[in-house]
């Protein structure tokens, strides 16, 4: 026998650092498309943000349990021909789907248990998934014909009877046989490797008579088998004793009670009823053993006799409803899943378990960019409620926005080319970063919005002429590369104003800033008057440009200029004006503050 036991994944993170020019225009290799981007123009494509060509498609991530993206996961849509592989940043995209009630989304990785998710294919929508999943705890090699027992360092037990074996076509099988199993860890904290999330499907089910029901779980576990080639194989007539250490997050239950088996049914992305299994003791801890008739995912669950219900309308941050969103209720205080999808309205709602506490997984996706967030920890209130009964009964999470981020990396150089190092670069819309000895930065952002990019300058320091672009989608965190490309430089020919500023009928120094107009949210530079007022600031020529005294609340006034015909002039090495310049005279700024 050989056994196997868990390995702790680890995220490989490759910085991309883009080398640029100082040409007008840089073309971009994205993985798929040559984007072109204007570093002086604003860059708008011709379709809405939330255009997908052709029909429907499915796009996610896919990490392990402790937060790793997984590479290489076979992703495919059951009983069809959709199918793909993860990339290098867990990512995947499933296109030219038809629309679907309920399409069963699969996933499989050596090495890794087999899980899939209930999906409704949206029409017109990029419908957005994350999937967790988890590594095989133990794999083990034994003789079909003489069976065998497992147990592993815990409570778990696996009783294979001799001969009992039989390939994909219920023939009798006799030879070696791969043994997988997977004890999902329902219980500890998120960071430390919860498996909640990796679970196949959510926690709806069908039970012995046919009804639907929501479950609630005291442990689970899949067992694969397999020949040495990798064909499945099943058990034969008899079946196979499975004794699982209980876990649970509330009550547990006592020895002696009796607890459904539920197996997942991968064609219906849901849980049946198939066997009934009891509580004991093993070595002082709780154990729930049953006859299992054939291996998959085993779920030991009552069903949630009294309900509460979620609602919410998922949006962009501009209030814009997101339909096709991914949003699932996760217990905290109790182990279950409910998952529902956000109508074109991007409402939902979410049947839960009532006087206990959930929080929602919301996942969005946009041209294959993912974005996810979770809410804050909500309590459901004791009284019975649920979605048939009306959205009126639940609770209710209000308007949730979920952006989507991507990233915008670039280069500062001065006037000669030369890269500029610990300048701070940011976006009124969002981002901020600091160029690295290499002139570079990388910073996250919105994605499908007018973005400006702006070098901030030292007081009397370089005016960087901003630049504008429309963000494509991107990896946020700057890892894998960014197809966001900018060059801050500075202005071509700048000159200068002078003035002075009179408070209260005193010269004060005070902050000047000056702006572009064509850029007004945030100052290109600044300077600070001397101790009588007197100012001198470097200002773009042939721009239309602003200088402001003050800050907010305290703005003491300001004035427009065009310096067409001031290029090339400049302060003094003071940053004041100095007597037969030919800087810009600007009206004296009097104020009573």
């Amino acid at each position: 026998m050989i056994s196997i036991k868990r390995l702790l994944a680890a995220l490989l993170a490759l910085l991309f650092v883009a080398a640029v020019s100082s040409c007008e225009h840089v073309i971009v290799l994205d993985d798929d498309d040559d984007i072109l981007f204007d570093d002086d123009d604003d860059i708008t494509p011709s379709d809405d943000d939330d255009a997908v060509l052709g029909t429907s498609s499915v796009a996610g991530i896919v990490f392990d349990a402790h937060g790793a993206v997984l590479s290489d996961v076979t992703v495919s849509i059951l009983g069809s021909e959709a199918s793909t592989l993860s990339d290098s940043d867990g990512r995947f995209l499933l296109e030219n789907l038809p629309a679907a009630d309920r399409a069963i989304v699969t996933f499989r990785k050596d090495l890794y248990a087999r899980t899939s998710a209930p999906l409704a294919i949206i029409e017109g929508n990029e419908n957005a998934i994350i999937q967790r999943m988890a590594l095989i705890d133990h794999i083990f090699f034994f003789d079909a014909l003489e069976g065998f027992t497992f147990t592993d360092d815990s409570s778990l037990k696996l009783e294979l009877p001799s001969n009992n074996i039989v390939d994909s076509a219920g023939k009798s099988y006799a030879g070696s046989v791969v043994a997988e199993v997977t004890v999902y860890d329902l219980v500890s904290p998120n960071e430390q490797g919860n498996e909640l999330l990796a679970t196949p499907g959510d926690f709806t089910a069908v039970n012995a008579a046919g009804e639907n029901k929501t479950l609630e779980s005291y442990g689970m576990v899949q067992i694969n088998l397999l020949t040495p080639s990798g064909a499945d194989l099943q058990l034969g007539s008899s079946s196979a004793v499975i004794r699982l250490p209980v876990q649970s997050l509330g009550t547990p239950p006592e020895i002696g009670d009796e607890i459904s088996a539920w197996s997942y049914d991968e064609a219906q992305g849901k849980w049946v009823e198939e066997a009934v299994g009891t509580v004991a003791e093993f070595e002082g801890e709780l154990v729930w053993e049953f006859s299992a008739p054939h291996f998959s995912t085993w779920n030991c669950d009552r069903p949630i006799s009294t309900h509460g219900c979620l609602t919410g309308r998922v949006t962009d941050s501009q209030g814009s409803p997101r339909g096709g969103a991914t949003v699932r209720a996760v217990g905290i205080t109790y182990i279950s899943t409910t998952t529902s999808r956000t109508g074109q309205d991007g409402s939902f709602c979410l049947e839960v378990k009532n006087g206990e506490t959930v929080w929602a997984e919301i996942s969005y996706s946009i041209a294959g960019q993912i974005a996810t967030q979770r809410t804050d920890p909500t309590v459901i209130p004791a009284g019975q409620a649920s979605c048939s009964l009306g959205e009126g009964t639940c609770v209710d999470l209000g308007e949730i926005p979920v952006d989507i981020q991507t990233c915008v990396t670039g280069i500062v150089i001065n006037n000669q080319n030369i890269p500029q190092a610990d300048v701070q670069v940011f976006s009124p819309q969002g981002g901020l970063a600091t160029t690295d000895n290499d002139g570079a930065f990388c910073m996250t952002t919105t994605v499908f919005q007018d973005t400006a990019v702006y070098a901030q300058s030292q007081l009397d320091g370089i005016l960087y002429q901003p630049v504008e672009a429309y963000t494509q989608p991107g990896t946020p965190n700057c890892q894998g590369g960014c197809p966001n490309l900018v060059i801050l430089r500075p202005y071509v020919d700048t000159s200068c104003a002078h003035g002075n500023v009179v408070i209260n009928g005193n010269g004060a120094s005070v902050l000047v800033s000056v702006y572009d107009n064509n850029f007004p949210a945030a100052a290109i530079g600044s300077t600070l008057s001397a101790s009588d007022g007197s100012f001198c600031a470097s200002v773009p020529a042939n721009v239309s440009a602003t200088l402001q005294v003050g800050v907010e609340p305290d703005i003491c006034g300001s004035e427009t200029v065009s310096l067409d015909n001031f290029a090339g002039s400049a302060c003094g090495d003071t940053g004041q004006s100095t007597a037969g310049s030919e800087c810009y005279p600007l009206e004296d700024f009097n104020c009573n503050i």
